[in-house]
This record gives structure tokens, C-alpha cells and sequence, in this order.
């Protein structure tokens, strides 16, 4: 019998992006031992990806649902997914976000990699496409290490990655919903997946591209991106057993550095080890924030 798989995509007001990820998945090769759905979890009121998933529906070969998650926040369109393979009664269920696209071979190599680490998770590879023009320096922030495939990692994201139904249904996982605009309960969700004795293997070959928006090239948006990131690797930390005053020492030592070392490097001219630096700085600082209860809405802006 075909394994059934499903692909979640959760999407937020972005239409055009959400068309090219479909449009990317029409031309994908599909193994043939599998049978192919794809669900987008809408979560805007307003319904705005509800036009395209109509005008895409019938120009796709496999099956392209559609469902409309009320409850605000990442967290929430997340484990709408989640129940929703769980109805369908998948065996997998794929994270891909609406800003990327997948090359051709991208689910061949993510499935038939998994069918050889069988109840493994596997995350795989995603390349950033920043604008034309970019500073070096800015578009660092948007690259992500690769590693070999065959990689054990601790955690992962959602951006590009298979879960064996069996991990979300037996362990009874979800995605935390009380931080909705937070950020990174991706990260603290396939942590404790990790904790719970799940592997979490990488596979570079299957590769999606992640297309940043130019208001995402800007110190602001880095800066507040990095804090934020900080409180949940605080979270992180604390889940995994470290105590919040070694937290704490941790964080203070490194924020004291970058700010040491911040305008040294501007002073001198070496603009850009000032800019690593200051986001040092600001992960540091949102890594004390974490560790003493403080909580970013990092997205919520984005979500208004």
C-alpha cells in the first residue's frame, strides 16, 4: 500500500509567495511508492490564501487542501497541521514555509532518506536568496551551516522538514501556544523531540530556497530578530536541564564582549566585525531577557 504524505504549509498573508512554493511543488518529482497531499493552513480572518489555493487546485497533480486556523500565531496554524494529518491518517507530515520554494528532486530526497532512517526525523538543507545588493554582512544572517547528511541534530525547524506521524501521535507532541508571536517554539518543540529519543538527522540533499523580503535586510529588523532569538534559546537551555544563574553569567559575559568589542571595531573601521558584534550583543541580551521570564512578540508586528 502507498504511504501517504503529507505536506503542511502555514501561511499568513502572502499570496504571491504561496503561489510560487505551489507553482515549485507542481514540478517536483513525486515517488511513485507514495501518495502526495498538501494542506495550507490559512491564518489570516481575512482568508487571504484561500483565492489561491482555489486557482491552484486544479493545475496540481495530487490532492491541495485548504483549511482556515482562526486562532492567531505560528503556533496555533502549526498543530492545525499537525490535526490535520492526523485526520487524513498520513504516515508523514513535511514543514516547508510559504516564502520558500523546493527544487525538483527536493521530496525524493527528503522521503527515500527517510525511508532509510525509518522514524527518524529528517531536516534537510535551505539556502537564502537575499535581494541584489545586499551587504555581505547582512546576508550572513540569513545563512544556515550545512552539515553532512547523516548529521544527528539536536533540533530543527519547521522550514524543511520530515516527521513520522507515529511522533506527533504517540508521544503526543505539539507546538507550544502560549508564546503565539514569539518565535522559535519550532526550535523548542524538535528539542524535546530529540529529548524523547527521536533522531534528528540532516539531509543535504534535499534542498528548499528561502526568499528574504527586502525589510528584513535592516538593522532593526536583525537586531530585534537576534533578542528574540535569545529568549528562546533561553527557554531552550532551561528545558534542557541548565540553571537560570549559569543562564544568566552566560549571557552577561557575552553581552559585556560584544559591547567591548562593538565599538573597537567601529572605531577602527571594521564596520563589519561591529555589526557581528552588536548582534552578539543583542542574542546575549535577549538570552539574560529569556533566562529571567522576559517574553518577545517578536512576530506579532508582522501578524497586524
Amino acid at each position: 500500500m502507498d504511504r501517504l504524505l503529507n505536506i503542511g504549509v502555514c501561511s499568513y498573508r502572502r499570496p504571491d509567495q504561496l503561489r510560487r512554493l505551489l507553482q515549485s511543488f507542481a514540478g517536483m518529482r513525486v515517488p511513485s511508492s507514495l501518495q502526495l497531499l498538501v494542506t495550507v493552513i490559512d491564518n489570516d480572518p481575512a482568508g487571504s490564501a484561500q483565492p489561491v489555493v482555489a486557482e491552484m487546485k486544479a493545475s496540481l497533480p495530487f490532492s491541495l487542501g485548504y483549511c482556515h486556523e482562526m486562532r492567531r500565531g505560528i503556533p496555533c496554524a502549526r498543530n492545525r497541521a499537525i490535526a490535520e494529518a492526523l485526520i487524513a491518517e498520513a504516515d508523514y507530515l513535511v514543514f516547508v514555509d510559504d516564502d520558500e520554494w523546493v527544487e525538483v528532486d527536493w521530496l525524493e530526497q527528503l522521503y527515500n532518506y527517510a525511508l532509510l532512517k525509518d522514524g527518524a526525523v529528517i531536516c534537510g538543507r535551505v539556502k537564502a536568496e537575499v535581494p541584489e545588493g545586499t551587504r555581505a554582512v547582512m546576508a550572513e544572517f540569513f545563512e544556515r551551516k550545512v552539515y553532512p547528511t547523516g548529521a544527528r541534530r539536536a533540533y530543527c525547524a519547521t522550514n524543511n522538514v520530515l516527521i513520522p506521524i507515529a511522533v506527533v501521535r504517540d508521544l503526543s507532541l505539539r507546538f507550544d501556544e502560549s508564546r503565539p508571536f514569539a518565535g522559535g517554539e519550532d526550535t523548542l518543540f524538535f528539542t524535546e523531540v530529540s529529548a524523547r529519543g527521536v533522531e534528528i538527522l540532516y539531509c543535504a540533499e534535499a534542498v528548499v530556497h528561502e526568499v528574504i523580503p527586502a525589510e528584513r535586510i535592516s538593522v532593526r529588523w536583525q537586531s530585534r530578530r537576534k533578542f528574540a532569538a535569545g529568549t528562546t534559546q533561553a527557554v531552550q537551555k532551561r528545558a534542557c536541564g541548565r540553571g537560570r544563574m549559569g543562564i544568566i553569567q552566560s549571557g552577561v559575559a557575552q553581552l559585556l564582549g560584544a559591547l567591548i568589542s562593538a565599538p573597537l571595531y567601529f572605531a577602527t573601521g571594521r564596520t563589519d566585525s561591529g555589526y557581528r558584534s552588536w548582534l552578539k550583543a543583542c542574542r546575549s541580551a535577549g538570552l539574560i531577557g529569556g533566562a529571567i521570564g522576559v517574553r518577545s512578540d517578536f512576530y506579532r508586528q508582522i501578524a497586524e
